[in-house]
């Protein structure tokens, strides 16, 4: 066991706006690792891109995804910039065809582009005055585990791992993919992100060597 954190409360929307993208179908999903351009894709209305990036070596690893017009080539803008690891979700409304560059080293990365309907972008955007940098903030805290906001664990399989305090559940962890070997662990050790200087964990460690990064974190009552 490692440490236990202070409560985060995760804004009721996200969760709200998680499970209505989880139903939609994929427009694409797409994974690769360091640098690549992925293959063109076409929307027809309002959309979300989802990300997140995973790296063996974070401390080496930096992130950089360019959105480009699939047809002019035109460049658009930056989506994501970062040294380590990290995840976000961005929400688009113009149609059209789309083609996104990575420039990545040490770098894992896997992003869903989700179709949206106006009503539910009207609401993310409601939601988030300052646009969506807002929604990739509370994505980021909803895939972290503050330092010292639990005192003991339980793994629920390979895919779960239950965090509690004062004997109560505090947090629950899901990996996606599954933690490999988590459900018959005895120890495991908690590790930090690097690099935002607020003492929260990403992953843990097994006594195997076997890394996993969260996948999503959501509070115990939820």
């Amino acid at each position: 066991m490692r440490k236990h954190v202070p409560e985060i409360i995760v804004a009721a929307m996200l969760i709200l706006f998680s499970a209505a993208l989880a139903a939609a179908e994929d427009i694409a999903r797409l994974t690769g690792k360091d640098s690549g351009r992925p293959a063109a894709f076409t929307v027809d209305g309002p959309w979300t891109l989802d990300w997140n990036t995973r790296s063996e070596f974070p401390m080496m690893a930096s992130f950089e995804m360019r959105l480009y017009d699939g047809k002019s080539g035109e460049f658009i803008g930056m989506v994501a910039e970062l040294k380590g690891t990290g995840s976000g979700l961005k929400l688009f409304e113009a149609a059209g065809t789309y083609q996104l560059v990575i420039v990545a080293t040490s770098s894992d990365w896997d992003i869903r582009i989700a179709p949206v309907d106006k009503n539910q972008a009207a609401a993310m955007k409601r939601s988030a005055k300052a646009g969506p940098s807002m929604l990739d903030s509370s994505r980021v805290a909803a895939r972290l585990v503050p330092e010292a906001s639990f005192e003991s664990w339980r793994p629920e399989g390979n895919d779960t791992l239950l965090l509690f305090r004062n004997g109560e559940l505090g947090w629950r962890v899901s990996f996606s993919p599954a933690c490999p070997g988590l459900g018959a662990a005895t120890s495991v050790s908690f590790v930090m992100t690097s690099g935002n200087g607020m003492g929260q964990y990403d992953s843990i460690l097994l006594d195997d060597g076997t890394r996993c990064y969260f996948g999503s974190v959501v509070p115990g009552g939820v």
